[in-house]
């Protein structure tokens, strides 16, 4: 075989391996633009449920853990649960005296077992903000590049996803403690938490394209302020994390390097 049709073989091949992909946009994707310095990220209906649902089910783990430390308070735990599941910030008012009776029992056995005030209720402030987000229906949020640096930094050092970013921050360390063992059992938590830096990475550097959590990818398609460190690395638009793409990047690399050499 001639050296030019070996170097059209491999861009065909390469090819074959690009195209499939171009255009495909998950129910879990979420788009993002930057536009004069300011980062729009929309997430798609999916997407949006799916965090929702995540931070219900780390309440619940939480929750969980917290009773391990203090197994005496699981009867007013439940209770105050069940009373919290389905209400917003607005609802709190209306609070009952057996609800705030069973918080009040739960704040002081915690508080002998090293939680600070208020610490073993945060479960239940997850399940409020959850449902005020759902309330509210919102899919869309903005940013500065700065304001995306800032909440990068802060995801780095709790770990956690858009709702339960500020969660760990501050806390004891009983209440951190347990914070960490429901993180680490709950599931998709860790995938939701990288989907979520890597938004916050395109949005500090810059970029615009798409965020997959399924496949916990990204595809940049700009950058107007790359940053060797945190940015994204495209493909071509191929999102990158994959042995496929793997592929794709090499047989680019060798295309390239033999059309150098034929001409």
């Amino acid at each position: 075989m001639s050296r030019r049709r070996i170097t059209r073989a491999l861009t065909a091949c390469v090819a074959c391996l690009v195209i499939p992909l171009a255009g495909i946009s998950s129910a879990h994707a979420a788009e993002i633009t930057t536009d004069d310095g300011v980062c729009t990220v929309r997430l798609s209906p999916a997407e949006t449920e799916s965090g929702l649902a995540l931070s219900g089910v780390f309440a619940a783990n939480w929750s969980a853990e917290i009773l391990r430390d203090v197994p005496s308070v699981a009867e007013d735990m439940a209770l105050a649960r069940t009373w919290h599941a389905d209400k917003t910030s607005e609802q709190l008012a209306d609070m009952p005296g057996n609800v705030r009776a069973a918080l009040e029992r739960i704040n002081a056995a915690s508080a002998r077992v090293g939680y600070r005030d208020g610490e073993a209720a945060a479960p239940l402030r997850i399940l409020v903000e959850r449902n005020n987000h759902r309330a509210a229906g919102r899919d869309t949020y903005q940013m500065t590049s700065a304001e995306a640096r800032a909440q990068l930094a802060a995801a780095r050092r709790s770990g956690s996803t858009t709702l339960l970013s500020g969660t760990r921050e501050g806390l004891s360390v009983a209440a951190d403690e347990a914070w960490l063992r429901a993180w680490e059992r709950t599931p998709g938590a860790q995938a939701e938490a990288d989907a979520y830096r890597a938004e916050l990475r395109m949005c500090a550097t810059g970029a615009s394209g798409t965020v997959d959590r399924e496949e916990s990818s990204t595809t940049p398609t700009r950058s107007s302020t790359p940053d060797p460190s945190t940015a994204p690395t495209p493909a071509r638009g191929v999102p990158l994390g994959s042995i496929h793409t793997s592929l794709v990047v090499a047989l680019l690399e060798d295309a390239g390097s033999l059309k150098g050499l034929f001409h």
